[in-house]
């Protein structure tokens, strides 16, 4: 495995980590939740159903979902990690330019979700704690990945 690869890895597991803490600690909901949240609503009732049955149900479709999550998020870390590795001189402002526009466009998107919360937040409260807990997790994923970039 390339050094760059391995650093992604390293980072999608810290941004694993972070998220999980801020989903117990905070009822932040976790990222996969807010596109759950957002998204589903838009899908038609009879499709629905059918998916839940492909999938064994809705307590089985949910675990599916939550740990695919985890899988795609380091798989998405080790590939974030060769291309961060090949930049070259300018990718720390790239790395910075990356997260603070992935940041804004999920607030753009996931918007009318960010008010929920799993300790019965206000929504005000909720959204602007949701939305530092995304802020919080893409820093923790690209500082990780510049640590473990250097370290190895």
């Amino acid at each position: 495995m390339r050094p760059g690869a391995f650093a992604g890895l390293i980072a999608g597991l810290v941004t694993i980590i972070v998220s999980g803490l801020l989903r117990l600690v905070a009822g932040i909901p976790l990222p996969v939740e807010l596109v759950s949240d957002r998204f589903l609503p838009f899908v038609p009732v009879e499709s629905f159903v059918f998916l839940l049955g492909l999938s064994g149900g809705p307590l089985l479709a949910k675990q599916l979902a939550f740990y695919s999550t985890f899988l795609l998020l380091l798989a998405f870390g080790a590939l974030l990690g060769n291309i961060f590795a090949a930049l070259g001189r300018r990718r720390l402002l790239v790395l910075a330019g990356g997260a603070a526009a992935l940041w804004l466009l999920a607030l753009a998107v996931l918007w009318p979700a960010l008010a929920s919360s799993y300790r019965g937040d206000p929504p005000g409260q909720a959204a602007l704690l949701s939305a530092g807990g995304l802020a919080l997790t893409l820093v923790a994923f690209a500082g990780s990945l510049v640590l473990a970039e250097r370290r190895l």
